[in-house]
């Protein structure tokens, strides 16, 4: 006989009083339902917050870097490509792989509409999503008194990419391309007759 129909005659005993009101084990088994997704929503917003704070700090980085081109320091030292990275990588690297991953395009122009038209996209400056050289490594500072462009760009790649490729942007659904931006007027400083960047 089945117990429900032991039960519904009203037959009933202390063991089958017990069993029925025994609920040891039911947290442990209700938290291991609800524990994958309780984790993979952790992890989703961790990985979302690490990324967005190493975004500011390549853009803080960038703001940085980018008085050494302004003040006229950059071309004075005849500071070249990697010198410059070397500059955003000293804040950045502390987070990232900054030597190996980051990506700097400078440029300049006689107007700010010029430079606006020629400055490439931030997805254009890095690695292309099939990995081959980066597309856009214009590195020239310009002298006194010209509008400069700078991107520093770094490829995040997802520790959890099929929920995180929402926020995915470059190479299908596993990396986002991160960039730090600063577009100025270099100051009116005494011109390099010699070297320059």
């Amino acid at each position: 006989m089945k117990l429900r129909n032991w039960l519904k005659m009203g037959v009933r005993t202390k063991q089958s009083d017990g069993f029925l009101k025994n609920d040891k084990g039911a947290t442990a088994v209700e938290f291991a339902m609800v524990a994958p997704l309780f984790f993979l929503m952790l992890g989703v917003t961790l990985e979302t917050g690490v990324m967005m704070f190493s975004e500011y700090v390549l853009q803080t980085s960038v703001q940085e870097a980018s008085r050494f081109v302004r003040t006229g320091r950059a071309q004075q030292e005849s500071m070249n490509a990697n010198a410059f990275k070397a500059k955003i990588c000293d804040l950045a690297g502390m987070i990232m792989d900054c030597q190996g991953k980051v990506t700097v395009y400078l440029n300049n122009s006689t107007s700010f509409n010029t430079l606006g038209v020629n400055t490439p996209s931030y997805l254009n400056v890095g690695p292309a999503s099939d990995g081959t050289a980066p597309s856009a490594t214009t590195f020239s500072c310009g002298g006194p008194s010209v509008p400069v462009a700078l991107i520093a760009t770094y490829d995040w790649e997802f520790v959890i990419p099929y929920f995180m490729g929402y926020f995915a942007n470059h190479n299908g659904t596993s990396t986002r391309r991160l960039a730090g931006f600063a577009m100025f007027k270099n100051e009116p400083f005494p011109a390099v007759t010699t070297g320059g960047c």
